[in-house]
């Protein structure tokens, strides 16, 4: 006789502060994909760059909003990956393992790692058998590459010693722009190719015409 499935426990950690007002509340919801887990590292990367006055003491969020934004682009790229694959299977290829193994999020985890560059070269491929009219940006993939080469670890923005060790200044609203604006451009790939593929039947809709 099959076990039965047992019922998820909830966190030891949230569940030792029982939420009793309404106004302190904050929940922790189940089910939650690669997507929504790049949108809270990005809300959470404009709230605190949304804190900075221009003073000495601002200083300690950069680590922490560069760490919070690089951990966005990565799961977005593996929403992505899994995305355009999924389409693939769906619009153009049909389902084959090749194909299937990218829908999958411990094979992400386990192929492409912390790794932004190879994350891009995938995404780029999978968009490129799609056929699509517009090209994959430019600009965003120049982006990712300087983030890669600055931490191409994932670690530098995490722990101490992986930075080179020299002091630099930088514009930090031009920062927070740039990862503004490239992070709006690389959501726009699902966007767009949902856009185009959607308006198609599916291969499965076709072969049920038949």
């Amino acid at each position: 006789m099959a076990k039965k499935p047992q019922k998820p426990k909830p966190t030891r950690l949230l569940s030792s502060v029982p939420n009793e007002v309404y106004e302190r509340l904050i929940v922790s919801y189940p089910y939650r994909q690669t997507s929504d887990f790049a949108y809270f590292y990005e809300e959470s990367a404009k709230r605190l760059a949304s804190t900075y006055r221009g003073q000495a003491e601002d200083d300690v969020i950069l680590l922490p909003f560069l760490f919070l934004y690089r951990q966005a682009f990565e799961l977005q790229l593996k929403n992505i990956v899994a995305f355009l694959a999924h389409t693939r299977i769906a619009y153009v290829d049909g389902p084959s393992p090749e194909l299937e193994q990218p829908t999958d999020t411990d094979y992400l985890k386990r192929t492409y790692g912390h790794s932004l560059h190879k994350l891009l070269q995938e995404a780029k491929k999978q968009y490129a058998a799609l056929g699509m009219d517009e090209p994959f940006p430019e600009n965003v993939e120049k982006f990712i590459m300087m983030l890669h080469e600055d931490d191409g670890s994932g670690m530098a923005f995490r722990y101490a010693g992986q930075l080179p060790n020299v002091q630099e200044h930088a514009d930090f609203p031009d920062l927070v722009a740039l990862f503004d604006e490239n992070y709006s451009m690389l959501s726009v790939v699902v966007d767009g190719v949902d856009g185009v593929m959607s308006a198609a039947p599916t291969l499965n809709e076709l072969a049920d015409d038949y």
